[in-house]
């Protein structure tokens, strides 16, 4: 294999680097394979999976919450089945040992362990018959190679001839894996498996076929199992053209710069040598050196290739590398980064809690357009920004013409490692321990910035000004933090009476609204009658309609209001979010039903009555957990977590929880048990309002429970508002109680007997105010 080889072998590699080996949980041995796809998900096959547990391999049921084991070449890795497509008959029904096809068989796995570096999303494209391919037995072990045709691809069915297959041929422990196409350079399907012992009709048997998923059935089947909205928030980006090189003048100008500065063979071949690793291209033999001209186009190809070059250069030989960066700068040298320093920083980012990269860009860049944004993959976000910030290089300096100005990022380096600093501050402050590496990365993200900056020639001094622009900055958004709240509307209801029929009845509605200072302002009361649940929705948004609210909110510096009911424990399960807010007089109304939940924030809060001692009690609690709210995974409750004793000790056992998911089987006492969650002081519990059975680890992933607790929600709203379009696609049907201890209750309603006309004098002559502890 020859330098920098880039038809041949360029892209394997990177997939080698994607490909999951799942293990079985008994034995930890490879029963399978399997593929990164994008976010946290792994596809594979689902018999892989029934292997894995030692379960049949046709076996329809899902494996709930059991956790399979994983290893890519860069680490192990654990997961959980995230989506289930049972094999099946082509006609339907269970699918059957020794048949020559079945249908289905699909499992995406999700991981609930940090994703191993330099795991990247594939290229995808179609199976097409005669197409050469090539599989990996599920180890991923670059020699377990099998290359082979496709000689039947079928909307329901593919086949490998074993005929035209090198080597030993496809054979258990391939299956899951994914079947590259160098003509294409993408995944265009899984192996399913050797058809040994099947057979269709007396003596004639299929040992010497093979059978696979194409690429669009398996589309077709995550399409059906997830709908639209879920199938794009799964997969990859569809392949996309390749980088197209800068022109002829900047390859003849790196050239000649090749030739000048690497005219020694040796010093060539070493540095080219570090390029290719770096970059993952193939190198040439030991003690030979690329042509000038092959180095020169493979710098102008390769993304990341001189970034590699002058990392190499910079430490023994800075003013050449100096030289070789100004060229790159005039030739508009695709990255910024260098391989190493890419991963690194995404390393950091994109699994950092507290402020933000996206924060840290804002106030960099605030004209930046941010990519969008989904919950549970903040790698992906990481990767997204981080290439987009590398295309802010800086231009050339005014005050000092012919040096450029340091890039955007290593400004927004520094603004995140001050965020960072302030987070771990707050933690010393009363938010419970951090681990090491949380208490260390502002330091890291200081560290990775003067490295790169010494690669870059950007002054000591610079970073230094960075950074006590950051620091500045940082303790500016902590104070705001501290002094300004998301502004609110607080909804009271009390019942008035009970409906027939499971009817909701009707109940006694009192608001206020809060701008944000923490001090509740009453909203005087449009009617005089009991209110049914839609006429407390409508009531809440035209609250919301006519609210002036502070100028700053719903600019994106602060969050839009908020709604928070506020009830008492047995009515805890109030579907409000999704009571009816429709306006009766607009006359352009579609007669859709507009819930509550859909354009606003809802979120529930308990109107404890509680003896003066536990009330204290769970004040201090709620402070104190509040404090930690985005700190750790949410414990999340099961079917041996459901009563009030096993809850209690759950509780406990964390002084500092802060977040619990309720997802007991029993949907009618979810309620129940989140109330008593909330009696004890826990601020955030999360459930689903309609889900059958115990709910699995991801059923919330949309939504990450276990991102920063104030964005949770407008995470939820956000997916109320996806469930209200695709209710087949987003099946949760998520009930947030935040209990802020830092935003007051209203105050204590006196409420007239129901049987008087107690509106006679308008809303405020129907109760009277008491103080609350």
């Amino acid at each position: 294999m020859g330098w920098f080889d880039l038809d041949a072998d360029s892209a394997e590699p990177t997939l080698r680097a994607a490909l999951a080996t799942v293990l079985d949980t008994s034995a930890a041995r490879p029963v399978g394979g399997g593929v990164f796809l994008a976010g946290r998900s792994v596809l594979t096959c689902a018999h892989v999976v029934n292997a894995a547990l030692g379960r049949s391999m046709f076996e329809p049921g899902h494996p709930g919450d059991a956790v399979i084991g994983l290893v890519f070449p860069g680490g192990g890795a654990d997961a959980v089945v995230r989506t289930w497509i049972a094999p099946r008959a082509p006609g339907g029904g269970p699918a059957v040992p020794g048949a020559p096809e079945w249908q289905g068989d699909l499992a995406v796995l999700e991981l609930t362990t940090r994703l191993p570096g330099r795991v990247r999303p594939q290229r995808w494209s179609r199976m097409a018959r005669s197409q050469k391919v090539r599989a990996w037995y599920g180890t991923g072990h670059r020699v377990s190679y099998v290359d082979t045709t496709v000689k039947v691809c079928e909307p329901d069915a593919s086949y490998l001839d074993a005929d035209a297959a090198t080597g030993p041929g496809i054979e258990p422990g391939y299956s899951g894996g994914p079947l590259w196409s160098y003509e294409q350079e993408a995944v265009v399907g899984l192996v399913v498996g050797q058809l040994y012992g099947t057979q269709d009709g007396p003596g004639r048997s299929y040992a010497d076929r093979a059978f696979a998923l194409s690429w669009q059935t398996i589309r077709t089947e995550l399409e059906h199992a997830l709908g639209p909205a879920g199938l794009s928030a799964l997969l990859p980006p569809e392949p996309g053209a390749r980088p197209v090189p800068p022109g002829r003048d900047a390859h003849r100008r790196l050239a000649f710069l090749v030739r000048e500065l690497l005219s020694d063979p040796a010093e060539r071949g070493l540095h080219a040598r570090y390029v290719a690793e770096a970059c993952g291209l193939p190198a040439g033999p030991a003690g030979s050196a690329p042509e000038p001209e092959l180095l020169a186009g493979t710098l102008c190809a390769a993304p990341r290739a001189l970034a590699a070059l002058v990392e190499s250069l910079v430490r023994e030989r800075p003013a050449d590398a100096e030289r070789f960066l100004a060229a790159g700068r005039a030739a508009g040298a695709p990255k910024l980064l260098s391989p190493g320093e890419y991963d690194w920083l995404v390393d950091l980012l994109g699994e950092q809690p507290g402020p933000g990269l996206a924060e840290a860009a804002r106030a960099v860049l605030p004209a930046i357009v941010l990519p969008r944004q989904r919950a549970g993959a903040e790698r992906d976000f990481a990767e997204a920004l981080i290439e987009r910030l590398e295309a802010y290089t800086g231009g050339n300096s005014v005050a000092a013409p012919g040096r450029p100005r340091p890039p955007a990022l290593l400004k927004v380096a520094e603004y995140g490692a001050a965020a960072l600093d302030q987070a771990a501050e707050a933690a010393d402050h009363g938010a419970g321990e951090w681990s090491t590496a949380d208490r260390s990365g502002g330091e890291e993200l200081r560290s990775w910035s003067r490295r790169v900056a010494r690669r870059l020639g950007t002054p000591r001094a610079v970073l230094d000004e960075y950074a006590a622009e950051a620091a500045e900055w940082a303790a500016r958004g902590r104070a705001a933090r501290l002094t300004a709240a998301a502004p609110r509307v607080a909804v009271r209801l009390t019942r008035y009476e009970h409906g027939s029929r499971g009817a909701a009845g009707r109940f006694r509605c009192a608001l206020w609204t809060d701008p944000g200072d923490g001090e509740l302002r009453a909203v005087p009361h449009p009617g005089s009658h009991p209110l049914g649940p839609d006429e407390v929705a409508g009531l809440v948004r035209a609250t919301l309609a006519v609210w002036d609210e502070p100028e700053e909110s719903g600019t994106g510096d602060r969050p839009g209001p908020v709604v928070e009911f506020f009830l008492d424990e047995p009515e805890l399960g109030l579907p409000a979010e999704e009571w009816d807010s429709a306006d009766p007089d607009d006359p352009l109304a579609d007669g859709e039903p507009e819930p509550l939940g859909m354009a606003h924030p809802v979120v529930v809060r308990l109107a404890a009555s509680l003896s003066p001692l536990r009330e204290r009690e769970r004040a201090k609690a709620l402070r104190r957990r509040w404090l930690g709210r985005d700190r750790g995974e949410p414990l999340r409750l099961t079917a041996g977590g459901q009563e009030p004793r096993q809850v209690k000790g759950a509780v406990y056992r964390d002084l500092d929880l802060a977040r619990i998911v309720v997802g007991t089987p029993d949907r009618a006492g979810r309620p129940a048990v989140a109330a008593l969650c909330l009696r004890l002081g826990v601020p955030v519990v999360l459930w689903d309002r309609h889900a059958v059975g115990e709910t699995p680890a991801a059923h919330f992933g949309e939504i990450a429970p276990a991102g920063p607790a104030d964005g949770l929600p407008e995470r939820v709203r956000s997916y109320r508002a996806a469930a209200w379009a695709d209710a087949t696609g987003w099946p949760a049907r998520p009930v947030l109680a935040l209990e802020d201890p830092h935003r007051p209750p209203p105050p204590v309603l006196e409420l007239a007997d129901p049987d008087e006309d107690w509106a006679q004098d308008g809303f405020d002559s129907s109760y009277e105010e008491t103080s609350t502890v």
